[in-house]
């Protein structure tokens, strides 16, 4: 199990630790601390969740992870888990969930999340006036939405960008780009949907070891990223799909033309078939076939009709 501990100082920023030195001081009620869990098993999570008191129903929800959406409060402390994406890229969904005690939050996830390190930042953005386990859960919850929402603009800006080539040349875009677009529309929206819902649910939540007052702000922006989110994905679906039909109609358009281009050449040869069907019946008396002129005259109705359909069809647009 990989354990990263931080305090939150009187500056608001977090400071680096050790586990044994943020529990002692946890213990002894000196500052606010954060226990960050990766890539635990159950023996190593059920012993640090005895090392905080966390026992009962709250220790159970904790060691059955990754059930989906949640949030609920109990006297003891605070239980939430919501999903997020593990990498920067946006590709790889994961779940984290929080136990939320007074002046300790602990955060598990069983696969490592790029970018933890760079907390201190969204820690500054808050500009929190006391130091708070609401406000670093805040403060990852924003985090992990602006992420969202930054994955789900650069699909957007893609998609733009890709209507624009369509518009110059069809052919410039790959059907295969658009199809790997579609699934990161899908992989993103859920997860803006999840995000919205557990947000929703963790302001809700609140309880011992978790109280969001003076977090106003931060919480409505929270709502507000999330919500914005999960409607510009729901959009975006519809403009995958249109570029897909696009892309099909084109297709389909120069299916047509060659099926045509085939019916008009059939029509063609379709009186020059019979008649050479006709000459080459095995009658013993056949005329045409004694007259000296008979080659010649053959070959001249042949050309003929097939010119003739030739024109008849170029003059009414259906080589067109």
């Amino acid at each position: 199990m990989k354990v990263s501990c931080y305090q939150l100082d009187a500056d608001a920023t977090l400071v680096a630790t050790s586990k044994a030195e943020a529990l002692d001081r946890w213990r002894a009620g000196d500052g606010v601390f954060w226990l960050d869990l990766s890539e635990y098993d159950h023996e190593s999570l059920e012993g640090l969740l005895e090392e905080v008191g966390a026992t009962g129903f709250l220790r159970q929800r904790c060691l059955q992870r990754e059930r989906g959406t949640s949030a609920f409060a109990l006297p003891r402390g605070t239980f939430a888990e919501w999903v997020m994406f593990l990498d920067r890229q946006c590709t790889k969904r994961g779940h984290a969930s929080a136990l939320c005690l007074e002046n300790l939050l602990v955060t598990m996830h069983a696969e490592p999340i790029e970018g933890t390190q760079d907390m201190n930042r969204a820690v500054g953005f808050l500009e929190l006036e006391r130091g708070s386990t609401a406000g670093l859960l805040c403060a990852i919850l924003l985090r992990h939405g602006a992420r969202t929402a930054r994955a789900t603009r650069a699909i957007r800006d893609r998609l733009l960008e890709l209507g624009q080539l369509m518009d110059d040349d069809m052919d410039a875009v790959d059907p295969l780009e658009l199809e790997r677009l579609k699934r990161s529309v899908l992989l993103t929206d859920a997860v803006a949907e999840e995000q919205e819902e557990a947000f929703e649910l963790i302001e809700q939540a609140q309880g011992k070891g978790l109280d969001f007052s003076g977090l106003e702000a931060p919480l409505g922006l929270l709502r507000a990223t999330a919500g914005a989110t999960f409607r510009l994905n729901e959009r975006m679906d519809g403009r995958v799909e249109n570029l897909l039909r696009r892309i099909q109609d084109q297709k389909q358009g120069l299916l047509n033309q060659r099926l045509g281009l085939l019916t008009i050449v059939s029509a063609i040869f379709l009186p020059l078939t019979l008649l050479a069907g006709i000459w080459g019946m095995n009658f013993e008396e056949m005329p045409e076939l004694s007259d000296p002129g008979g080659y010649p005259t053959a070959l001249g109705v042949m050309v003929t009709l097939g010119v003739g359909s030739a024109w008849f069809f170029y003059k009414r647009g259906w080589f067109g």
